[in-house]
């Protein structure tokens, strides 16, 4: 659905800036289910996903999971979001959620040429969140 593909597209194109680091990238697409089983108790969990909150497309919003932890917190098109899984099993994890906020989620399996024009961008802001969300929780980068 167009711009609801922007996560994919960051989280690849950034997937190799991080290889010296110790992080697990999943790119979990729809399948919610298999993503959440692939987290454990202590992981500090980093979403990466597409947003409309009626802001400028392309930009970036940072959320912690404990911001979002209430039933009425998060709206998904999908059957059930990690979030729902994480209420329904009850866990805890720290982290937040990286959202990127979409131009058009018409029919289509390209981005918008609005966020085509901000993807270096968009991948750039994604970066520096993510590297000064290392820094504060583990003191490198």
């Amino acid at each position: 659905m167009m711009d609801d593909g922007i996560a994919i597209r960051v989280a690849e194109e950034l997937r190799n800036r991080f290889t010296c680091l110790q992080l697990d990238i999943i790119i979990g697409e729809t399948d919610c289910h298999s993503s959440f089983y692939l987290l454990n108790d202590n992981d500090f969990v980093i979403i990466l996903d597409a947003m409309y909150m009626g802001e400028e497309s392309g930009s970036v919003h940072v959320f912690s999971l404990d911001a979002l932890s209430n039933p009425s917190g998060s709206c998904t098109q999908h059957d059930m979001s990690i979030l729902e899984l994480m209420r329904l099993y009850n866990c805890k994890f720290k982290g937040c959620i990286i959202g990127i906020e979409v131009a058009d989620i018409g029919f289509g399996d390209c981005l918008s040429p609005v966020l085509m024009e901000k993807f270096p961008k968009v991948c750039s802001e994604v970066e520096s969140v993510i590297k000064n969300i290392i820094l504060e929780e583990t003191g490198y980068a």
